[in-house]
């Protein structure tokens, strides 16, 4: 999991936040807005899914 990743992330949740809360004039925004939060909502599934992948294969076994 790269920071580059993480910031990308963070990006399209920023981007989701701030198209949602122009939904509050446009009703079409806040559905555009709700999607793009629920892309961001997958990307940190994907990152913590990862970051586990890695955790426990770095884990040596019981002797």
């Amino acid at each position: 999991m790269s920071s580059r990743n993480v910031g990308a992330v963070a990006l399209v949740i920023l981007l989701g936040l701030v198209v949602g809360t122009l939904g509050l004039v446009e009703a079409d925004l806040y559905t555009v807005g709700v999607l793009v939060l629920f892309v961001g909502g997958v990307g940190i599934a994907v990152l913590v899914g990862e970051y586990l992948i890695r955790y426990v294969t770095s884990r040596r076994p019981p002797a």
